[in-house]
């Protein structure tokens, strides 16, 4: 509480400094100097020299790139940046009253000739977003392990969901923290080169290593030993979690060629808890699930010549879960085991002409994976009582993806103008034998005992299916400046595909930052239209369950354990997408306004809205009328996969970031307030009622209407730096259900009159979770190098804080010596530090002895040791 109640009284009196800034007659210049791929380079030498001939301030930037220059006279100055290794740069700078902000693009020498200089304040310009970026700092302090990582800056989002790029390539894993210089969020963007709507942007820029060699090793352990007890399980859920990751990275050719390796995996295993309800009474349980991951990388940087520069990857993944889809209501014989096998390659060619820059990247990926059941046996559905048998699962999937892509960038005058293009495709080869045991469904316990389910489905036919599809995005983008104040940008994307006739999409974007009260306050805003694919896995299910090569049996009030004893025996069943299918889109607006309250407190908010048209959902359109005909007589369901369905998203976010260089704090927090509603949560669920579809019209599964993300690094005394990411989110939306089929469709999913889809909310959740690290330093200084706050060795610079790189009291930067060669830090964190129980899969079953509650709970408090060696 103490520390806490110090964060706040920092705030406030950051708060109080602005006032105080304000009123001042002179200016402050906060520089940013990163290298060509956006990283941040420490240490680098800014000097502003007035035109009064008053003597030159000189002063270095931090481990990040940046620095705050104090005291400037309002006016135009000269400034020059240098760094070793890099071309140097000099410009001329119009200063004005108070906060004056620049980015400073320094090119590696040798390599590019090109020099970006922009103030951020007006210049971010593409797709007018509101953007937040965590430098080399603010990442040291997140977790060690990629996915993890994922989760935590997925948590970032707000709920609006991510887009992830590494080095511009879309998709894929992420690198290990020690390969990431630099992370960007970008929301509401309308450039003409994004594909997605909605969705935040996380642009993530790796170190190219061109300089010096290093290296890191590290592994982290976790053990049920120091975890909470699961408030489902009557014992300690086992748990052993053993991560491993050695890298390095460095020049083969100073400041021409680099590489990279690294290797990460880990050797673990979870409990699931089992909570179910059987006629022989209550079962809980733990079920023990493995995992073996290992993943190799390797990197090369290249300057091809002095204007072009050449990057490529090769990454081989390989998994194994076992004892897949057993928890909650799932029986241990559900147990099933996933194996997944990958191997990528990307490369992509920056080349400068002029003022004028190309990229071309190109990926391949070759994708197997297999999910083989432990047990071949029918399955028996209790609805939100218990689930027996085999998990009817049996495929083997190998994918054959590639994608190129370009990008071009030149000026036309005022003009900063791109065009480019996206063409993805490749081969898709499934063998799939889900559901062949068959599937008795039971609307209750007391159905079960009287051995009267209401249906039974079996898939026939075995097949393997073999298509490849293509699709392909072009694009045009002009972002121009009107005058001092207003910026537009505007631009149009064409998407098509193959598998599927509708070929015209034209999508016209456009966007504009405004600063109409003085260039403090910046509003960004657009509009724009965004199309969506129509998947592979869609058009697999279209091609395989074509009442020929597959069918699906389904068989009303069948007889139990022999289904084919009584009943209504229907054949035939199939997939099929409708003729007139189009490409599904939305329409979305928003609004953004951004102000730095202080030189180290920014403050965000935005409106977006999105209406979304051509959404995918399915319909049985042979489910049977009011009197129980069907269409098709004798004939089971058809799903007829349809471009009909709508949606509507209206989200408002509140956010703020501050930050303290010198003691390396940083807080970024937001508020999200939204409202999803569609017709269906996956484009293959059927209605409760086919004939009605318009029915379904409710809250989105992931309509959450309140959020509050907080990520904080700060530093706490004797020199160790702390980590919180906190998550507090209102229920998610479930549905009510009568657990009988009175429409005799085959489907038990029949609401009560009067009760919408997704009507009732679950219970809050909440989960903070806090990581410590503590770094020794030892191996003496390097020649050359320098420690954090950018002082040659042998003393820190003139004007540092007490406490030089190590931060010996509280308030100081905290964490490793970094003057030294070689770095030991060891960390301590807990996930769901406060031990919150967060429930989770409410039953809405009304004949359930779980209406209305949950079955199970997300993991409880968890705690990780671990160590990192860099050199």
């Amino acid at each position: 509480m103490k520390h806490v109640c110090t964060v706040v009284a920092a705030l406030l009196i950051a708060v109080a400094e602005a006032s105080a800034q304000g009123a001042a007659q002179q200016a402050q210049l906060r520089v940013i100097v990163v290298d060509q791929t956006g990283g941040g380079i420490p240490a680098a030498t800014i000097r502003i020299t007035p035109p009064d001939g008053a003597a030159p301030l000189e002063q270095l930037a931090d481990e990040r790139g940046v620095t705050t220059l104090q005291n400037l006279p309002v006016g135009l100055v000269q400034m020059h940046v240098e760094s070793p290794g890099f071309e140097p740069v000099d410009a001329a700078v119009m200063l004005r009253r108070g906060a004056n902000n620049q980015t400073i693009t320094l090119q590696v020498a040798g390599l590019q000739e090109a020099v970006v200089v922009a103030d951020t304040s007006t210049d971010d310009t593409r797709g007018n977003s509101l953007t937040t970026t965590l430098e080399a700092d603010d990442i040291k302090d997140l977790s060690d392990d990629p996915d993890e990582l994922q989760a935590q800056l997925e948590a970032l989002t707000g709920g609006a969901g991510a887009v992830f790029q590494v080095d511009g390539f879309r998709g894929g894993r992420l690198p290990s923290k020690e390969q990431i210089r630099q992370i960007r969020f970008r929301n509401n963007s309308f450039s003409a080169d994004n594909h997605e709507a909605g969705r935040v942007q996380v642009e993530i820029v790796t170190r190219p290593g061109l300089t010096a060699w290093n290296g890191n090793a590290n592994m982290g352990l976790r053990s049920d030993v120091l975890n909470a007890r699961n408030p489902f399980s009557d014992t300690e859920a086992p748990e052993q979690f053993r991560r491993f990751a050695v890298g390095t990275r460095g020049p083969l050719v100073k400041n021409r060629t680099s590489v990279r390796v690294n290797v990460d995996g880990n050797r673990s295993y979870d409990g699931a808890t089992i909570f179910a309800e059987t006629p022989d009474g209550a079962v809980n349980g733990v079920v023990k699930r493995p995992v073996e991951a290992t993943n190799v990388t390797l990197g090369l940087d290249h300057g091809i010549t002095k204007n072009s520069t050449l990057r490529a990857e090769f990454r081989t993944s390989n998994s194994e879960n076992r004892n897949q889809g057993v928890g909650d209501f799932s029986m241990p014989e559900r147990a099933f085991t996933r194996s997944y096998d990958e191997r990528q390659l990307r490369t992509s060619v920056q080349t400068v002409l002029g003022k004028k820059l190309n990229e071309l990247r190109v990926q391949f990926n070759d994708e197997k994976s297999s999910q083989i059941a432990s047990l071949n046996a029918p399955t028996i559905i209790v609805i939100d009582a218990f689930t027996s048998g085999g998990a009817n699962v049996n495929n083997l999937t190998n994918n054959r993806t590639w994608e190129v892509s370009d990008d071009f960038d030149f000026n036309v005058r005022k003009h900063a103008m791109r065009v480019g293009m996206r063409l993805e495709g490749g081969t898709y080869q499934q063998q799939d034998g889900r559901n062949q045991s068959g599937t008795f469904t039971f609307g209750s316990l007391d159905a079960y005992e009287a051995g009267t389910p209401t249906s039974f489905t079996q898939r026939v036919g075995h097949v393997k299916t073999d298509f490849g599809q293509y699709q392909l995005g072009v694009y045009w983008q002009d972002d121009f400046r009107i005058n001092r104040t207003l910026s537009l940008s505007a631009g149009v994307r064409q998407e098509a595909q193959t598998n599927l006739d509708d070929r015209l999409n034209l999508m016209p974007r456009i966007g504009y930052t405004w600063n109409p009260f003085g260039w403090k306050t910046t509003v960004r805003g657009g509009y724009g239209i965004f199309h969506d694919w129509f998947g592979t896995d869609l058009y697999d299910q279209t091609q395989r369950v074509n009442g020929e090569d597959q069918s699906d049996i389904l068989i009303l009030n069948p007889g139990f354990p022999n289904p084919g004893s009584s009943g209504t025996f229907l054949t035939g069943g199939l997939v099929v997408a409708d003729p007139a299918m189009k490409m599904p889109y939305v329409h979305q607006a928003s609004v953004g306004v951004e102000r730095p309250l202080s030189p180290s407190l920014t403050v965000q908010a935005s409106l977006a809205i999105q209406r979304g048209d051509s959404q995918l959902r399915s319909v049985n359109i042979n489910a049977p009328d009011a009197s129980g005909v069907r269409p098709q007589p004798g004939v089971g369901t058809i799903t007829q996969i349809q471009s009909s369905g709508k949606s509507v998203l209206d989200r408002a976010v509140v956010g703020f970031n501050y930050r303290i260089p010198k003691y390396r704090f940083f807080m970024v927090s937001n508020y999200t307030l939204s409202n999803i509603r569609n017709y269906a949560d996956n484009p293959l669920s059927l209605p409760a009622n086919s004939l009605d579809p318009d029915a379904e019209w409710g809250p989105a599964s992931q309509d959450v209407r309140h959020r509050f993300t907080t990520l904080v690094n700060f530093p706490l005394p004797w020199s160790i730096r702390a980590n919180i990411n906190g998550n507090i989110q209102s229920g998610t939306p479930y549905t009510i259900i009568t657990g009988k089929d009175d429409n005799g469709d085959g489907v038990t999913n029949d609401r009560p009159a009067g009760v919408g889809r997704n009507s009732e909310r679950g219970a809050l959740r909440s989960e903070v979770s806090m990581r410590v690290t503590r770094g020794v330093g030892f191996g003496g200084t390097p020649a050359g190098t320098q420690n954090q706050t950018g002082a040659r060795a042998g003393g820190p610079p003139p004007g540092a804080p007490p406490g030089g790189g190590g931060g010996a009291g509280f308030g100081g930067p905290g964490g490793a010596q970094t003057n030294q060669r070689f770095t030991v830090e060891f960390y301590a964190q807990a996930f769901n530090l406060l031990n919150h129980t967060n429930y989770q899969n409410y039953s809405g079953n009304m004949q359930s002895s779980f209406f209305l509650s949950p079955p199970s709970a997300s993991q409880p408090r968890r705690v990780e040791l671990g160590m990192q060696f860099r050199f």
